[in-house]
């Protein structure tokens, strides 16, 4: 009788087989999506310097992430403080239909307390993946500023009131992103070490239901106010904003533009926040 291989035995086997194939010193690059996935857990200090429990509570997000990481084919790369990091190297689609999946089952309410505050940054890019080690000890190193992104998305989505955010270097390699899956976008994200500049959209998809049937009534109201921002033209925008915050006062988004119209009319906002929603 042919003896069956479990999931956990095949995902060791797979491990092995890298670790066998390269050598201290050694790496590969690779064109890949990068989520990152944080809670509330990653991002409290003070609860990361009381919580004895915590690590037990890592581990058990790290599982329900992992399950759900199997099944969109992504893999696990890391699990440092800034959250759980995996990479998807054959579909973007994969990608952020597992990060819907992770937002969905959140609100299953088992799982309602151990994903507090959760939040996913998607981007895709460049990785490195390559093996450091001494006397024996070999550990698995990534470097990436895609890793970076996606890790700076995930830490800027709550005050957005976001779950998932995306780039549009992401979104471009979805089958029609824009008809498929729900978004709006959020404004441009300017990156300081390459000096360049790029769309970032919210996909509210994985959002509580009354948010995301909110941002679904307000988007043409909302981009509208983004593309006049961008423009410069910010009292105009301003007045879009202030208009959609009258039946949605939680729209977080909007009143960050509200703030940030307020300073460019005032004179007192920089030449970075008369164009960018954020600064990287």
């Amino acid at each position: 009788m042919e003896k069956k291989t479990d999931k956990k035995t095949e995902n060791k086997t797979e491990k092995n087989r890298y670790a066998k194939s390269q050598n201290p010193g050694t790496s590969e690059k690779t064109e890949a999506v990068i989520m990152n996935i944080s809670t509330v857990y990653f991002r409290d200090k003070v609860m990361i310097n009381k919580d004895a429990g915590l690590i037990s509570i890592l581990n058990m997000q790290t599982e329900d992430v992992g399950n759900a990481l199997e099944k969109h084919n992504g893999k696990l790369m890391c699990v440092t403080m800034s959250g759980i990091s995996a990479m998807f190297e054959k579909s973007c689609d994969d990608a952020l239909r597992c990060a819907i999946t992770i937002c969905q089952e959140a609100e299953l309410e088992e799982r309602k307390p151990l994903f507090r505050g959760l939040s996913i940054g998607i981007d895709y890019g460049t990785v490195c993946v390559g093996v450091v080690g001494y006397n024996g000890f070999d550990m698995p190193l990534v470097m990436s500023e895609t890793m970076d992104t996606a890790v700076f998305l995930s830490e800027s989505a709550e005050k957005y009131n976001s779950r998932i955010l995306i780039t549009s270097d992401a979104a471009a390699r979805l089958s029609d992103f824009q008809t498929r899956y729900n978004s709006r976008r959020l404004g441009k994200l300017f990156h300081t070490s390459i000096n360049a500049a790029e769309d970032i959209y919210d996909v509210y998809d994985g959002d509580h239901a009354d948010t995301k049937y909110s941002k679904m009534r307000s988007r043409l109201f909302f981009e509208t106010g983004v593309d006049l921002f961008l423009k410069g033209n910010y009292l105009e925008a301003r007045t879009y904003f202030i208009e959609l915050l009258k039946f949605d006062r939680n729209d977080a988004a909007a009143k960050q533009y509200v703030f940030r119209c307020d300073s460019c009319l005032a004179g007192t906002a920089d030449e970075y926040e008369k164009q960018y929603i954020e600064l990287q």
